[in-house]
């Protein structure tokens, strides 16, 4: 790796783990045991919303929408333990999950600094977020194989 592929992935570990210690992370991993892997991070956050912040999936993802602009495509995807948000760029995975009773949203945020989303790292991120969701199956990963774990 060059010194400054290097350098461009230390900042942008450094930028996700700032953002993370802003938002209130609850935990950050990060894969680094071979050397010549793909490094990705995974930034877990509650994002408490309660009272008039609390809002259903489809309005948070309008204002996140609003928020990010064309930087970033944002969907809605149906679950069976109900819906997320799917906050997506070049090299980003956000998934807001909304918890039940008006605590706000479990927040996945995904980096995948080299290769992007669009990859079969990216495609692991994916099934992580599935698998978070207790069923054996998701209808929107990409089509390379991948399901959730329970």
């Amino acid at each position: 790796m060059s010194a400054e592929a290097r350098q461009e992935l230390w900042t942008a570990l450094r930028n996700t783990a700032e953002r993370g210690v802003a938002e209130g992370a609850l935990e950050l991993f990060l894969r680094t045991e071979a050397e010549s892997a793909t490094p990705a991070t995974l930034l877990v956050s509650l994002l408490p919303t309660r009272g008039a912040l609390d809002s259903p999936p489809e309005e948070f993802a309008q204002a996140v929408s609003a928020r990010r602009g064309s930087t970033a495509e944002v969907t809605v995807v149906p679950l069976p333990a109900g819906d997320r948000v799917r906050v997506a760029t070049t090299t980003t995975l956000d998934l807001y999950i909304h918890m039940p009773g008006g605590v706000g949203y479990l927040l996945l945020a995904f980096t995948v600094p080299l290769s992007g989303i669009k990859s079969p790292m990216g495609d692991l991120c994916e099934a992580i977020a599935c698998s978070r969701e207790g069923h054996d199956s998701c209808t929107d990963l990409p089509q390379s194989g991948w399901r959730g774990m329970s």
